[in-house]
């Protein structure tokens, strides 16, 4: 896992050298979004869960992005809600190909400080743990109106305790595959498949088979 951060951190190195603002203008990195997911799988039980998310980002300065995450998912048939969030900052590039006017390929890579808990875990427990995560991926405009995110990432959220109950160290890897859909130049709506393989303890938890939906608005 640690080799694969190093691999995935060193996707961030080519944005060291971007030249200056000269570049064609790509998809907003200002933006507002909420999403609800209807379906989610743990992989490993027989649980399912749903939930919503809301996610912010702002472009602060030329090829510079600041981002925040956060999820509420309610696990069924259980008490146990998980709540996942984060803060990054990353660097991104847009490059146009020739092709259609609107059209190009984005490229980005971010680092991220990363909480995870788990409320009513164990019993009445609450357990939580604190890493970061480290994450590459693509805005590719297919078309003016159509853009797809694939994105893969690392993270190390460290140990996951609480209330006397130690769930062991938490760490894995996550992907997930978005299509974004522009209305206008500013409302879109999107679709997500988003899996995340965490290694907590001696257990293989993961969030697997998870569909969002959201809508998105652009500054």
């Amino acid at each position: 896992m640690k080799k694969t951060a190093i691999l995935l951190g060193a996707a961030c190195v080519p944005f060291a050298a971007m030249a200056a603002p000269t570049a064609p203008e790509g998809p907003s990195y200002t933006y507002v979004q909420g999403d609800y997911i209807p379906s989610g799988k743990v992989d490993g039980t027989s649980a399912d869960y749903d939930g919503f998310g809301l996610e912010g980002s702002a472009a602060i300065v030329p090829h510079v992005y600041v981002n925040g995450r956060y999820d509420r998912l309610d696990v069924d048939n259980s008490r146990t809600d998980v709540d996942r969030g984060s803060i990054g900052v990353g660097l991104n590039d847009f490059y146009d190909y020739g092709g259609a006017e609107g059209t190009g390929l984005g490229y980005y890579g971010q680092v991220s400080y990363e909480r995870l808990q788990f409320d009513d875990v164990v019993g009445s427990a609450d357990t939580s743990a604190t890493g970061y995560g480290i994450d590459a991926g693509l805005r590719w405009m297919v078309d003016p109106m159509v853009e797809i995110n694939p994105n893969i990432g690392y993270v190390d959220y460290g140990r996951n305790s609480g209330d006397g109950v130690d769930l062991g160290k938490a760490d894995g890897m996550r992907y997930s595959l978005r299509t974004v859909g522009y209305l206008t130049d500013n409302v879109a709506l999107s679709a997500e498949y988003a899996k995340t393989d965490y290694d907590i303890g001696p257990a293989d938890l993961d969030f697997g088979n998870e569909v969002r939906v959201g809508a998105r608005y652009s500054f």
